[in-house]
């Protein structure tokens, strides 16, 4: 078994997709279906992992916590497990070699807060383009700053309509010039 959670979701998922070939991915979580996969064994069954997405982070119910217990008895399974966001505090009971935490940088947060060029170029080393305008834009809105947001789904409906002379990078630096 391998948990891989956290809230840098681009490179788990990308750790995720690399890890799930030949692998039966389960939609439709119900312990009878888990447990099937898990315990069917065939000669001609070419299914070599399992892979389960977002158990952890789903809501609270009897049926959750029984794949839950499960999945505890059943941790040396070739079973992947991938959460989008930090379940740390679920996984006390699990054994820490099995878990992979994927975690933004602290400085990704200080330049959502207070962009400037600088941070916004180290930034973008770690994420993409895309992804610094989305999480500016929630910042944005989530501060109730209508001045950023405004500014920043412009940049968006520019991009998105071809209307932007120049790349998002570039959209993005002149916009924190203009901070």
């Amino acid at each position: 078994m391998l948990i891989l959670h956290g809230d840098n979701q681009i490179t788990s998922r990308e750790a995720l997709n690399s890890l799930k070939k030949d692998a039966l991915v389960i939609n439709n979580l119900s312990l009878d279906i888990i447990r099937q996969a898990v315990e069917s064994k065939s000669l001609f069954n070419d299914i070599k992992q399992i892979v389960i997405e977002n158990i952890f982070s789903s809501r609270p119910s009897n049926s959750k916590k029984q794949i839950i217990e499960y999945l505890l008895a059943n941790q040396k399974e070739n079973i992947l497990i991938w959460e989008s966001k930090d379940v740390t505090t679920q996984l006390k009971e699990f054994s820490p070699q099995i878990i992979k935490s994927f975690v933004l940088p602290k400085y990704i947060f200080n330049f959502l807060d207070r962009p400037t060029i600088p941070g916004l170029h180290q930034v973008l080393q770690t994420m993409p383009a895309e992804q610094i305008l989305a999480s500016l834009a929630t910042r944005a809105h989530k501060q109730v700053n209508t001045k950023w947001l405004e500014e920043l789904l412009a940049i968006d409906y520019k991009l998105k309509t071809g209307l932007l002379p120049y790349d998002l990078s570039t959209a993005l630096e002149l916009w924190c010039v203009k901070l």
